[in-house]
């Protein structure tokens, strides 16, 4: 389940006016991706609004990632395909990567702020009996691109209940209270709907 660590990825999410539409556009460019040195996306969809739509891209080159990210080619494509409002995205540096790509499992994706990120990276490896007990499959973590303490959490398992009974338990609570969680995390929700490698 373990995959290479990309050096980089980006995690774009924004709502679109219709998915279909939308995923024809995308796939459409994905040379466009290729030569901004992306190996492949993973696609969710909001597991509560089905237009929200998450997409995971690792790279091999920030520079050439972050130009296409900030292109007008790049705005051009979102708004022929439909997406509705400003994008969200996060430049990223993964730091574990053992996620299933290629099956659609439920997901939750999080994002919280530690005082420490070794310091909380030594709980967090502590928790994989935690992971295992409350249904979790595959888990990645991140670091937010120059903000190492930062960190954005991907864990799947194959039902919505058990993520959301893990995400509402005490004993994860209890656990980002010792790994020195500053805020409470940001969550979402999502379902994987395609996986690709380029």
């Amino acid at each position: 389940m373990s995959q290479d660590i990309p050096p980089i990825a980006a995690l774009a999410y924004h709502r679109v006016a219709d998915f279909d539409a939308w995923k024809t556009v995308f796939d459409a460019h994905q040379a466009d991706r290729v030569q901004a040195s992306c190996l492949g996306h993973h696609i969710n969809r909001g597991a509560d609004d089905p237009n929200m739509v998450y997409i995971y891209c690792p790279a091999t080159d920030v520079d050439k990632l972050k130009a296409f990210l900030d292109s007008a080619q790049l705005a051009a494509i979102m708004k022929s395909s439909g997406v509705q409002g400003p994008p969200t995205i996060k430049l990223m540096t993964p730091k574990s990567s053992d996620f299933i790509p290629d099956q659609k499992l439920a997901g939750v994706i999080m994002f919280h702020p530690v005082e420490d990120y070794d310091a909380w990276r030594v709980v967090y490896d502590e928790g994989d009996d935690l992971r295992q007990k409350n249904g979790i499959v595959g888990h990645a973590v991140n670091q937010e691109l120059g903000k190492p303490n930062e960190v954005i959490i991907y864990d799947q398992a194959n039902d919505l209940a058990s993520l959301r009974a893990f995400v509402d338990s005490a004993e994860l609570r209890g656990a980002m209270q010792r790994a020195g969680v500053t805020s409470p995390p940001e969550i979402h929700f999502v379902q994987s709907v395609d996986f690709a490698e380029y």
